[in-house]
């Protein structure tokens, strides 16, 4: 009943950004690059603008609203309203105070038009007669997306914020789990700039087991590490000057742990350093570490290469055989191989790992978000929408999926008996089997 009234409550803050045409001001607009959009997006999130139907110091016509808006002064952004549709219009340098939803495609065409939601690049957005909100950027391109948008002031969260979560798309309408709703993929015409997509988001939160067995670490893609039961906190790379998001954390036997960017730059905690991979010439992306059993540890890349530094052993890669991006690197429990995960749920294994399947060969209807080895033998694959896959010996012990959850998965990390744990993008735990719960990310 509690979760019907929040949805009713969300959804009367959306319909607010259809405010009658009447109020709008049309206009041309001049050209804009796609990086200067999402710089000016950007800015207000950075900020957290609070959410306003009519321009800064007016009085304020949404009655879930302060009566009068009031936000961080600007001489460029009081004019225009804190609505999604005016947040998109300020974005895309419209006139002020902004049009609305139904003065964008698909519903006018005069200044923008609908594209296959599968085209969508870093400032195009999405619309429909309620809501509006920019596009980003692709995590896993027609699964999982990143946007930015003024939510309304019965959300949580009532200023300009960024969401990533899972997608289905069709044609020119794309599906946002977030929400529930579906919207048209539409572009400014006036836009310009590379078609090339951005780089892929890094999702935050993903989780890791810490050495003793009976806690765990959630870190974000800035490198911020957050500690649970006996996982000891010893520094983040949020505090070092880096060149690329960090995608990975591995923490060996003796303690510590080590933080992997996606240009395979290595940050060391507590932890001997053995070099990195952006030292050494390599193609794709890091996508994620893994560690022995004693002190060293793997790099791995989409492509499927795998980069050995310390006492870790080489075993072989997946660079020459066909397949999906790479998304996740597992070492086994005896440290001497490893599994790597693709974006469809294929495994690869290597060393002492056996191959058990994939989720490749099961019908899964949300994205792959990640992988942990069972003490047992085996392993479990964990999708977007919570649900977990077992494999070889690692016993099933329930998902996500059965629970309500806010955000999607983005990880998940094994006990040292029968149990795992997942985490979400807003820093949630859920426990499972004999993992027990030390708290979340989503409670700081």
């Amino acid at each position: 009943m509690k979760l019907v009234a929040v949805a009713a409550i969300a959804f009367l803050s959306l319909a607010a950004c259809s405010s009658s045409p009447d109020d709008a001001q049309s206009s041309e607009s001049d050209l804009v690059s796609r990086s200067d959009v999402i710089a000016r997006a950007e800015s207000w999130v950075a900020v957290k603008m609070p959410y306003c139907q009519v321009p800064n110091h007016v009085h304020d016509i949404d009655p879930y609203c302060p009566s009068v808006c009031t936000r961080p002064d600007n001489a460029t952004w009081n004019p225009y309203r804190l609505d999604c549709s005016g947040f998109v219009s300020y974005v895309w340098g419209l006139g002020a105070p902004g049009r609305v939803t139904k003065q964008l495609a698909p519903f006018v065409n005069d200044i923008t038009h609908t594209i296959a939601a599968i085209d969508l690049q870093a400032g195009d957005a999405v619309n429909n007669d309620e809501h509006v909100m920019l596009f980003k950027a692709w995590v896993q391109k027609g699964n999982v997306a990143t946007f930015v948008e003024e939510p309304g002031c019965q959300t949580s969260q009532p200023y300009a914020r960024e969401v990533t979560t899972s997608v289905s798309v069709s044609g020119d309408t794309i599906h946002l789990a977030s929400n529930g709703m579906t919207f048209y993929a539409i572009r400014l015409n006036a836009i310009t700039g590379t078609t090339a997509p951005p780089q892929p988001v890094v999702p935050s939160f993903r989780v890791v087991r810490s050495a003793g067995g009976n806690g765990y670490w959630q870190f974000k893609s800035d490198g911020a590490v957050f500690s649970w039961g006996d996982a000891k906190y010893s520094g983040g790379a949020n505090t070092i000057t880096r060149q690329a998001p960090i995608v990975g954390m591995a923490a060996p036997p003796s303690g510590g742990y080590w933080q992997a960017a996606q240009d395979g730059a290595i940050y060391s905690f507590g932890a001997p350093y053995h070099g990195g991979v952006n030292a050494i010439p390599h193609q794709g992306h890091v996508i994620g570490v893994a560690a022995t059993q004693g002190s060293g540890y793997w790099e791995a890349t989409d492509g499927g290469a795998i980069y050995s530094f310390g006492d870790a052993q080489y075993h072989g890669g997946a660079s020459g055989i066909p397949h999906a991006p790479m998304i996740a690197l597992t070492s086994t429990p005896t440290g001497h191989g490893y599994w790597m995960l693709a974006s469809d749920g294929a495994v690869y294994a290597f060393g002492d790992a056996q191959y058990h399947g994939g989720a490749n060969t099961i019908p899964h209807p949300a994205p792959i978000a990640g992988m942990a080895a069972a003490s047992s033998g085996g392993y479990w694959i964990v999708a977007s929408d919570g649900a977990i896959y077992s494999f070889g010996g690692a016993a099933y012990h329930g998902g996500a999926n059965g629970i309500p959850h806010p955000a999607p998965i983005v990880g998940i990390a094994a006990t040292k008996g029968s149990g795992y744990w997942l985490s979400a993008g807003d820093g949630a735990i859920y426990s499972f089997g004999d993992a027990p719960y030390h708290g979340g990310a989503n409670s700081l």
